[in-house]
């Protein structure tokens, strides 16, 4: 998936990962009980994104997914990807302890590129960092469909 041009996660390194208790969830003005039971199960869990938080996938309507961070010190939803993406071809690599982030897929409500121009809709890797609880799009690939088969 990636060459030698594109991000690499230990450039991205935090200086240390958040080693718990987790705090509880922060309960949101626009919420409903599903939300709140999967933040709540979210945060049961380790940090797995950028030294203290947890990302996490949720749906968003239809066969759409949306991707959702929380602050494990702080149980506060602090940010959420870009964009909603295909269920079918919506994937996201991560670590622990970097800040940079894979989200791949085919988004749902528009894309654009890092200049602001807007793109046509397709299959890509898109290359994040999260600071100052955004994601800041630092480069993106087009993924090529696999070949369909001949009959």
């Amino acid at each position: 998936m990636a060459s030698a041009a594109d991000p690499a996660f230990k450039d991205y390194r935090v200086a240390s990962v958040f080693p718990g208790p987790n705090h509880e969830p922060v309960p949101q003005e626009q919420n409903n009980p599903v939300m709140e039971s999967d933040r709540a199960k979210a945060l049961q869990g380790k940090v797995n994104f950028a030294g203290h938080y947890i990302l996490h996938r949720l749906g968003c309507g239809g066969s759409a997914i949306c991707g959702e961070v929380l602050d494990a010190q702080t149980g506060e939803v602090v940010g959420g990807l870009p964009n909603a993406y295909d269920g079918s071809t919506f994937g996201m690599v991560y670590q622990p302890d970097s800040r940079l982030i894979i989200v791949s897929g085919i988004t749902l409500d528009g894309e654009e590129d890092a200049q602001g121009n807007a793109l046509e809709s397709g299959n890509r890797d898109r290359y994040y960092e999260f600071v100052n609880n955004e994601f800041r799009l630092l480069s993106m690939t087009d993924v090529e469909s696999p070949p369909m088969d001949e009959e």
